[in-house]
């Protein structure tokens, strides 16, 4: 790993789980890739909650409300591990999605924890994602990863 917390793209690969008990969570990762791909972006992905008052005067503040796949792409690039506590996203600057929307693999992995861990940190790191197709784009280059090393 270097210095600034970015570990080198074998490091990276290697947090993947493609063990045979992790099958079930690339099967759900590569049908909302297949969604995606047929419906890129749906205004439905993401609503925000607007700021309110509650009657007992306390304020709640707005918050993204995310569609069901919008979900499940973020369950399964976890369970998947793609999102790693390997990758220092907070000291790396912000990686962009090339055009075409192909990613390395280890570029997805890295966008994937920026874009799943930064939602703790700022409500609509995900809806931001999804809305400039960087969601989308890492889903389908690790499932294109997965479908070529497993043959399927």
């Amino acid at each position: 790993m270097s210095e600034n917390g970015d570990p080198d793209d074998a490091a990276l690969l290697a947090q993947l789980d493609v063990t045979a008990e992790r099958a079930d969570a690339w099967r759900r990762l590569l049908a909302v890739a297949d969604e995606f791909a047929a419906l890129p972006h749906d205004e439905e992905d993401i609503r925000w909650k607007q700021t309110e008052r509650r009657a007992d005067g306390v304020m709640v503040g707005g918050y993204p409300d995310y569609a069901e796949r919008v979900e499940r792409a973020c369950r399964a690039l976890a369970e998947v591990g793609a999102v790693t506590p390997a990758y220092h996203w907070m000291r790396q600057r912000p990686r962009a999605v090339p055009d075409g929307g192909q990613l390395a693999p280890a570029e997805a992995v890295r966008l994937a924890t920026a874009i799943v861990r930064g939602e703790r940190f700022g409500y609509g790191t995900i809806g931001q994602a999804v809305e400039s197709g960087t969601l989308q784009a890492v889903a389908a280059s690790l499932s294109a990863w997965y479908r070529g090393r497993s043959n399927g």
